[in-house]
């Protein structure tokens, strides 16, 4: 009867590990967009933006020489991303807590030390209102997403934002939120702007009505300018436990509405 071997029953289980591991990587950093309605703190910030943000940084390292007008054309019709560090600064009294959170590289800090590193901050910085998805709400697009991490790797809160021409989007997004939250006041809320909290996350949802011009030509090459309704819409995603770390630790951040008070 042949013997077992402990260590290589502990090779293989490793292996499988790494294995799996490296799948759920590749698929993080190879996927498109976001389901909002299936996100969860465990969410790979990093994995989702290395490639987008790795892309970035090699088409602004391209010489313009060295490609055809063709090329170039094709690498700025890509969308554009950024990464920066976030700390926690003193404010020196500019605002109404000790400690602020902000990207280490924002002009107001950029001089000063933080006196922690919080984590990580990905933003869309260029993209195609309309061909671009890098998130979705109950089937809305979304073509500019912005997400947080902590050191750690667990997300902490997320944006994102769009300019809809259909008031059903907006409609669609309401229904989702008002389905997994309740609705709540906060101090300090901005205009057009609603509160939720949700079982993971608080939510916030803002509309901003707005006027578009739509410019077509007809067959002739005459210019036709017409102006039609859209809606700014921004959605805000913020994990519970860093809206109470953000409480205990008394800074100035993203969400703060959500701490200032208590919440009715």
């Amino acid at each position: 009867m042949p013997t077992k071997c402990p260590f290589m029953k502990k090779t293989i289980k490793i292996c499988l590990f790494l294995a799996s591991f490296s799948v759920a990587s590749c698929h993080s950093q190879d996927q498109k967009f976001v389901d909002l309605t299936k996100i969860s703190s465990d969410f790979d910030v990093s994995g989702f933006y290395h490639n987008k943000v790795k892309k970035t940084n090699e088409t602004i390292a391209t010489d313009p020489k060295s490609v055809d007008k063709k090329k170039a054309l094709a690498l700025l019709d890509d969308p554009f991303f950024m990464k920066d560090t976030l700390g926690y600064f003193k404010t020196d009294g500019r605002l109404p807590a000790d400690l602020s959170l902000e990207p280490t590289n924002d002009w107001m800090v950029r001089k000063k030390k933080p006196t922690e590193i919080f984590g990580y901050r990905y933003k869309t910085v260029a993209y195609d209102p309309e061909k671009d998805t890098l998130a979705l709400l109950n089937t809305v697009p979304f073509p500019k997403m912005d997400m947080v991490e902590d050191r750690k790797g667990n997300l902490m809160y997320l944006e994102v934002g769009k300019t809809s021409k259909n008031i059903a989007e907006f409609n669609k997004i309401k229904d989702y939120i008002s389905k997994v939250g309740k609705k709540i006041d906060v101090d300090d809320s901005a205009p057009n702007a609603s509160y939720w909290e949700g079982e993971l996350f608080y939510y916030t949802l803002s509309k901003r009505d707005n006027k578009e011009e739509e410019i077509t030509y007809d067959s002739q090459g005459n210019r036709i300018s017409k102006s039609m309704d859209v809606s700014e819409i921004t959605v805000a995603m913020y994990e519970k436990s860093y809206i109470k770390k953000m409480e205990d630790l008394h800074i100035y951040s993203a969400g703060i509405q959500f701490w200032k008070k208590p919440l009715q």
